[in-house]
């Protein structure tokens, strides 16, 4: 059997993972009292054709712009590894204003992907929790209200106990609180060069180059003082050609997401590096890097995106692919 013969079916061996579901344990139908911005976290439990739980897949919770709630330091959006039960917590989920609330949740694994969106309602005052209890069916719905100034706490159906907040300077407090949020595009070119070689005597290993596009957005929030600094990244990698042995196959296009990366320097200086971050929507893993210095309300640098990789797929063949580029990027307030 010729050597890329091999090759395209090892690809097409490692490419079909088992399907996935989405199976959500608590959060569905939740009501969250606002008082103090605390909520019924989502956890799901990701599962696979036979019905088993699936450790290792990486977990995106998204919620959409606009909608009345956060997780913490103010992120849209949390991505979680399944712990060894197949399960992923949306911890840190805070309850902002009255509203509805949708989190979409996506699961990755092994190029496999599933979706579900889990449904939420935030009221103003535990009178209004104890209506949409009642109105839901009490207990026996399933509904759960979140107990605000209650740590942890839970009631669903029956009473709620809250911790009153009063004076009018709670806004301001809650105001001073809040993160500050940088956020700016970039876009460049990078280029590939992934080699693979064969365990067969005598097989010719192959080489291929892929030149893409790199685009995307990065966000920096600042929390209050300076604390609690964290980036999150979206990247889209858009091929522009593919060279090379004959049997290099086109890749397409790609997106991939990190969230919660640590940025040391505040908002004056603020920076990141991160080797082999963990990103949803591929297997493989990326070099992040972002340096820049604050002007008024804007933050320039330099953003840094690569990879460097070694797989071996089934003792039979070994892939290696590198590629690196950096792009100036203005964040504005």
């Amino acid at each position: 059997m010729q050597p890329l013969l091999i090759a395209a079916m090892l690809f097409a061996q490692a490419a079909s993972g088992p399907a996935l579901r989405i199976v959500v344990l608590e959060g569905e139908d939740a009501v969250n009292v606002t008082q103090q911005q605390t909520a019924v976290r989502p956890l799901i439990e990701v599962r696979d054709r036979n019905n088993l739980p699936v450790a290792g897949a990486s977990v995106v919770f998204t919620i959409g712009g606009g909608q009345p709630a956060a997780f913490a330091g103010g992120l849209k959006t949390l991505t979680v590894t399944t712990s060894a039960n197949g399960q992923a917590a949306g911890n840190g989920l805070s309850a902002l204003r009255a509203g509805t609330v949708r989190i979409q949740v996506q699961a990755s694994y092994l190029g496999q992907t599933a979706t579900t969106t889990i449904s939420q309602t935030n009221v103003a005052t535990a009178s209004a929790a104890t209506q949409a209890g009642t109105a839901s069916g009490g207990g026996g719905s399933g509904l759960k209200i979140a107990a605000i100034g209650l740590v942890g706490a839970a009631v669903a159906g029956g009473a709620v106990a809250v911790t009153q907040r009063g004076g009018d300077s709670a806004d301001d407090d809650e105001a001073a609180q809040l993160p500050s949020i940088y956020s700016g595009s970039f876009s460049g070119q990078i280029v590939f060069t992934s080699t693979t070689t064969f365990a067969q005597p005598g097989a010719t290993a192959m080489t291929c180059q892929s030149t893409r596009t790199v685009s995307g957005t990065l966000r920096l929030t600042i929390g209050p003082g300076n604390t609690a600094s964290s980036a999150d990244l979206d990247v889209t990698l858009q091929e522009l050609s593919i060279g090379g042995s004959a049997a290099c196959t086109p890749s397409g296009s790609e997106r991939n997401t990190f969230n919660g990366i640590t940025v040391i320097g505040g908002a004056s200086s603020p920076s990141f590096q991160v080797s082999n971050a963990s990103q949803n929507g591929s297997i493989t893993s990326a070099n992040l890097s972002f340096s820049g210095t604050l002007s008024g309300d804007v933050i320039t640098g330099t953003f840094g995106y690569g990879t460097s990789t070694k797989a071996t797929i089934q003792d039979n063949a070994v892939v290696q692919t590198s590629g690196s580029t950096s792009m100036s990027v203005s964040l504005r307030k």
